[in-house]
């Protein structure tokens, strides 16, 4: 099938003071990265992907050691699905598998110098979409209503004695909600039993076809407890925190978007962000955002593009 060959080397910079109390960890370079990805020819109802890597880990500095690894990782990513898709509903059924192996040039006491490990996954994706027509306004609009699930089974795997080269926590939004992995990049793979539910209805206008209003809500339920996390805590919330999002610009010259996300342990907000814009021509417009994270953070910000001299016209 089709493939893509490539490499690239990756170094970074981080500009900040002396002051070791508030030193910034480097990132990684990679130096190289060189990969392959392919789509195999399976078949025309079924689909599957094959992506492996080659990275040399290094510090920008000389912080490497046993906490700070250097080396190399050797990676594969594999996929086969069949989906079937039908006006009005999908169901995808996908085996997965992530596998890593390191070479590397540090070793701490009573660890490996090369682990290695390979994790299967087993999800199954389905929806539906259902529609109407309406009239909002005094203009006709279509309406729809789509129903979402996602299963995911992923077997416990330590990873305790893997490096960390380039994994982190997924941010909480329905992306990150409707995905297999709660981590970024591989070195990290979340055992998992879980299944999310999503609900989300949008509005279009009916001649042009324009997005004029989405809502949507989200949550998950864990059938058995997360153990790898970031901070080795294990997950142990059966219902994860309910997740609202919502957009329209029903209003001319207007985009409003907002999102929300509860704790249904301590019915409270952890976390809520509001946004504005107006844009009433080209080169003019006016925002506000409100962001809001509950013992961490709380962020108001403004901006603006508006032409303040347009200067006389030639002939």
């Amino acid at each position: 099938g089709p493939g893509q060959l490539y490499a690239r080397l990756q170094h970074w910079q981080v500009l900040q003071t002396t002051d070791l109390s508030t030193a910034i960890v480097s990132p990684y370079q990679r130096s190289p990265q060189i990969g392959l990805r392919v789509v195999p020819n399976v078949g025309r109802a079924w689909q599957a992907s094959v992506e492996t890597e080659a990275n040399r880990f290094t510090r920008p500095d000389d912080s490497a050691s046993s906490a700070l690894p250097t080396g190399w990782r050797l990676h594969a990513l594999g996929q086969i699905s069949r989906p079937w898709v039908a006006p009005g509903w999908w169901l995808t059924p996908k085996l997965a598998f992530n596998a890593a192996s390191y070479a590397l040039d540090q070793r701490a006491v009573g660890l490996r110098r090369n682990p290695g490990r390979v994790v299967p996954t087993l999800s199954v994706d389905a929806g539906m979409v259902f529609e109407r027509q309406v009239r909002w306004f005094g203009q006709d609009r279509r309406q729809t209503l789509e129903p979402r699930l996602l299963y995911v089974n992923t077997p416990y795997r330590n990873q305790l004695s893997l490096p960390n080269f380039d994994s982190a926590d997924r941010d909480f939004n329905l992306v990150s909600l409707f995905s297999e992995n709660a981590f970024s990049g591989v070195d990290r793979v979340s055992d998992s039993h879980q299944l999310t539910l999503g609900l989300s209805s949008r509005l279009f206008d009916a001649d042009t076809g324009a997005q004029t209003l989405r809502l949507a809500l989200g949550q998950r339920v864990l059938f058995r407890n997360q153990r790898i996390t970031s901070d080795g805590v294990p997950y142990t919330q059966k219902l994860s925190d309910v997740l609202l999002e919502g957009s329209t610009s029903l209003v001319p010259a207007w985009q409003l978007d907002a999102a929300m996300q509860y704790n249904p342990d301590s019915r409270r907000i952890v976390r809520s962000i509001l946004n504005a814009r107006y844009a009433p021509a080209p080169f003019h417009s006016l925002s506000a955002g409100y962001n809001f994270s509950r013992g961490s953070s709380e962020q108001l910000q403004v901006g603006w593009q508006w032409p303040i001299y347009r200067g006389e016209a030639k002939p």
